[in-house]
Order: structure tokens, then sequence, then C-alpha cells
């Protein structure tokens, strides 16, 4: 059992509308074991503002407060997913998880996009930000791909390369099928408790 005042890891889950991060999210925590709480945009807890810029405020409040109650032993919890909405631009909530947290108490572990094969090529208007959020993630997840074409996933395949060389690794509803892909933890799966923030209305 790891000690409540270690550490505490954190993946960072991108990606836009529909792409499947809730369904990830959901089987990564079945792979370790772990028990989720998942806190939503308008709830009382959360500001409807996206976390990368005014909602920013209140990612650290709720961190802090997480924090605390692990301290405390309120909650037992041994892994964090953080998951954006979908115009999150990553480089603010990086800058401020490292920022504002001392890595004894909680770190970034790894960012995670996930990209809607089936919705493949994104906009003009998208691109940008989506071209970010692949360039921060340290895994790309191209989900959807029953529902996707060939020559969509070979596009999308083709524009991930195009920005960064990172595993990439196809799933369907979040399911990746594969042992290499796994969520970094100080833990075993046997004892980790997963808690998740959400700022996504919809996925």
């Amino acid at each position: 059992m790891v000690n409540k005042t270690s550490p505490l890891p954190a993946t960072l889950i991108l990606g836009f509308a529909g792409s499947g991060k809730t369904s990830l999210i959901q089987h990564l925590s079945n792979q370790i074991e772990t028990a989720v709480e998942h806190i939503q945009s308008g709830s009382s807890e959360l500001g409807s503002g996206c976390i990368c810029c005014s909602g920013l405020k209140d990612l650290k409040q709720l961190i802090k407060d997480l924090l605390i109650d692990r301290e405390s032993g309120k909650i037992e919890c041994q892994q964090l997913f953080i998951e954006a909405s979908h115009e999150t631009d990553p480089i603010p909530v990086i800058r401020t998880i490292r920022q504002s947290f001392s890595p004894g108490s909680i770190f970034l572990k790894e960012a995670i996009t996930v990209i809607n094969a089936a919705n493949y090529p994104p906009t003009d208007a998208e691109r940008y930000l989506v071209t970010n959020q692949i360039f921060f993630a340290n895994k790309i997840v191209v989900n959807h791909c029953d529902r996707a074409t060939d020559e969509q996933i070979n596009k999308c395949h083709k524009h991930i390369r195009g920005v960064k060389w990172q595993p990439i690794f196809n799933a369907i509803e979040g399911i990746v099928n594969t042992n290499d892909f796994r969520v970094p933890s100080t833990v075993e799966a046997s004892t980790s408790v997963s808690t998740v923030v959400s700022f996504a209305s919809s996925i």
C-alpha cells in the first residue's frame, strides 16, 4: 500500500467532443481496478469556463481540495485523471499543474490525446488545437476505428506523424486492445484508487 502522502500521479486526457475521452478513462480505470469519481462541468464545484482560460482557477481549487482530502485520509486516491473540455489548449493546463503544485504532492505523469477517426480530418478552425493536443501528448488514441474508413484512419495517422512521433493506439469505444498501453502509476493495480476530474460538458 502506497502512503497517502506520496506524490499523486495525474494523467491529462485531451480530445474534442465525441472523441471518446470518458470511455477511455473508464477502460483505463477498469484496467488498473480503480474506483472513479467523475466531476462534470456545470456542477456546483466547477465553473462553466474552459480550463485553459477561465477554468484554471477551478482546476487549481479542485486539485487543492483533492490533495487535502487525500492527505487527511478522507479519500484514498492513487491516480488522478483530468478530462479536459474539447477546446482545451493543453499548454496553460500543463503549466498550471507544474507551477501551482510541488512535485512532492502531485505530478503530471502523462498526457493522452483521443482523436475521433470517424470525424477526421478536423476543420481549419479546429486544426490548431488538434495539432497542439497531439504535440503535447505522450500517447495518441485513434478512437472509433469501427466507424471510420481505412482512408480516414490512415490520414489520421499521417497527420499525427507529421506533428510528432509518439505511440499511436487504435481503439473502438475507448478500448485499447494492447498490453503495451498502460497508465503509469506508482502503485500496484490491486490497491490503486482513481479520481476523475472532468471539465467536459459532453463527449
